[in-house]
């Protein structure tokens, strides 16, 4: 193989291991001709990726319904993109759910010409804020709430499905499911209602068919909040019934047709 010399003044020979590289000035023909401006005249800047990307998320968020206070936080950009010249069109998706405090991803597709070009995958941390009661001190299971027991707090909202206690009516009548810590905040699932029978308590057993309603005495054989099902007894026929607790004195048995 012959080289002039002008190619050999640019050849650089470089032995490794015993074999070698040879570098050769690039060519605009190496790389399909014209320069990168020539073949990709068309720009998607990280800022219009992220801009995208910010008006979906707050699409997603408006059509769940969520008008509280919010923050987007862009955690991992991308680079600009370059495109070859043609209609371009960008598809922006959020796949799956919006986790609350939790990395969303954004997807957002490059089409040029009604053809797939390129993908470019945001992430966000989407923090939304609420103020609800929050426990004022540990409280202990089956503990009485009072307004002295809670206190209203901004709060990261950890889970959109939570339905959070703001006004201390919502809490009457109900007492905590479990031991709760200073500053956590109270909500459907971690209180429960007040147990208001025990076992041995009088009751009134009620119970319904076509419209006639029957009342006689009975005794409850177990402890039992409101909506429970326990077991009672009909103090003249001795017989055991299971029953729902419909308030401190009374429990139905039987059908309601």
């Amino acid at each position: 193989m012959k080289l002039n010399r002008g190619v050999l003044a640019i050849c650089i020979l470089l032995s490794v291991w015993g074999g070698f590289f040879c570098l050769f000035p690039a060519s605009a023909s190496a790389y399909g001709g014209g320069t990168q401006a020539e073949r990709f005249p068309q720009t998607v800047t990280a800022a219009q990726f992220a801009a995208y990307a910010q008006e979906k998320l707050e699409q997603e968020l408006a059509a769940r319904g969520e008008a509280r206070r919010h923050t987007l936080t862009l955690t991992r950009a991308v680079a600009a993109m370059h495109a070859p010249a043609g209609a371009l069109i960008c598809e922006v998706e959020v796949p799956g759910v919006i986790r609350y405090g939790r990395l969303t991803p954004v997807h957002v597709r490059v089409y040029v010409n009604g053809k797939f070009y390129r993908r470019a995958i945001l992430y966000y941390r989407v923090e939304v804020y609420d103020t609800v009661l929050t426990a004022a001190h540990d409280l202990r299971p089956d503990q009485k709430i009072g307004a002295d027991d809670v206190r209203q707090a901004d709060i990261a909202v950890e889970d959109a499905g939570t339905v959070y206690l703001k006004e201390l009516a919502e809490v009457a009548g109900r007492v905590p499911a479990r031991f709760l810590k200073t500053g956590t905040p109270l909500s459907a699932d971690v209180l429960q209602a007040a147990r208001v029978l025990e076992a041995g308590d009088p009751v009134t057993l009620v119970t319904r068919y076509h419209g006639i309603e029957v009342k006689v005495e009975g005794v409850a054989l177990q402890r039992g909040r409101i909506g429970e099902r326990i077991r009672v007894r009909n103090t003249r026929s001795a017989k055991v019934l299971m029953g729902t607790v419909l308030d401190a004195h009374t429990v139905q048995v039987g059908s309601d047709d």
